[in-house]
């Protein structure tokens, strides 16, 4: 099996190729934690890790919410191969690689990716398509994936990117086919201080009224990022509808998991499902 990056020669199993590192995509955007630490419990009943990526772009949690659970579950039941993008170490990919489904994994580190490749069996290797590079550069041919996951790392990127890449997943799913992404919302304990100027965005009626290029405030320092874009769930669902997509559901998620000073109602992410409509 084969596919082309940006008219790149086709990528074998488990083959690797460089792409242009331009963008950030990250698991988890936990800058200012300490690496791979246990941070309480969850809805699961257990104690997840953080484990902090090679390329300093955040941290992979290895946990599954609720969305990342609901698309593993989907997975089951795949024909075409699925893509999993912004792995960093690949937690999820091997849940899903768990239900026999073939696997594009998507990272800007090769060195991560590598990582996820030595932990594989031989058997999970043959289903185990890496693709590193900016997520937001992939192509694939249409109607090739069945479903298309894209967990924590929205939050990095423009309104125009989103939209763009969002009509890319479209283009790449079967019809039937699922996409399932998450993102951080301003209803934060590390994101408090923009809160206000957020809803003053919103009941403007801005666009995009998440995104600023401005360090935020938080306890203990700032949140060192160029820029965040800080979403609800009717942002998600409005550009998946824009896209094409159906949305089978849409809603906030709460990081009970996280510590005390960065939750704050519930709210802290967000996330949504879309489905490509079989009539097409």
């Amino acid at each position: 099996m084969t596919a082309t990056v940006s008219g790149l020669p086709p990528i074998l199993l488990c083959g690797i190729v460089f792409l242009n590192l331009v963008h950030t995509c990250a698991c988890e955007d936990l800058n200012n934690s300490t690496p791979s630490t246990s941070l309480g419990g969850d809805q699961t009943k257990r104690n997840p890790q953080f484990k902090a990526t090679l390329n300093a772009h955040g941290h992979m949690l290895d946990v599954l919410d609720e969305y990342g659970e609901a698309f593993v579950a989907f997975a089951r039941n795949t024909t075409n191969p699925v893509a999993d993008l912004g792995v960093a170490f690949g937690f999820t990919t091997k849940e899903i690689l768990k239900t026999g489904a073939t696997v594009y994994a998507n990272d800007l580190s090769e060195d991560m990716l590598k990582e996820l490749n030595d932990s594989l069996t031989e058997e999970e290797r043959l289903r185990c398509i890496l693709k590193p590079g900016n997520a937001l550069e992939l192509d694939f041919e249409p109607g090739s994936l069945s479903g298309v996951l894209a967990l924590r790392w929205f939050h990095f990127l423009t309104g125009p990117e989103i939209r763009e890449v969002v009509h890319k997943f479209f283009t790449w799913l079967e019809p039937g086919g699922k996409v399932v992404i998450t993102c951080s919302t301003p209803y934060s304990g590390r994101a408090r201080s923009f809160i206000p100027e957020y809803e003053e965005r919103k009941a403007a009626g801005e666009e995009w009224p998440g995104f600023t290029t401005k360090q935020i405030q938080e306890v203990g320092g700032l949140l060192k990022r160029e820029s965040f874009h800080k979403m609800e769930p009717v942002i998600l669902e409005r550009e998946l509808k824009l896209a094409g997509f159906d949305v089978e559901k849409a809603g906030f998620l709460t990081r009970s998991y996280y510590p005390a000073h960065w939750q704050l109602d519930g709210r802290e992410y967000c996330g949504v499902i879309g489905v490509k409509p079989k009539n097409l």
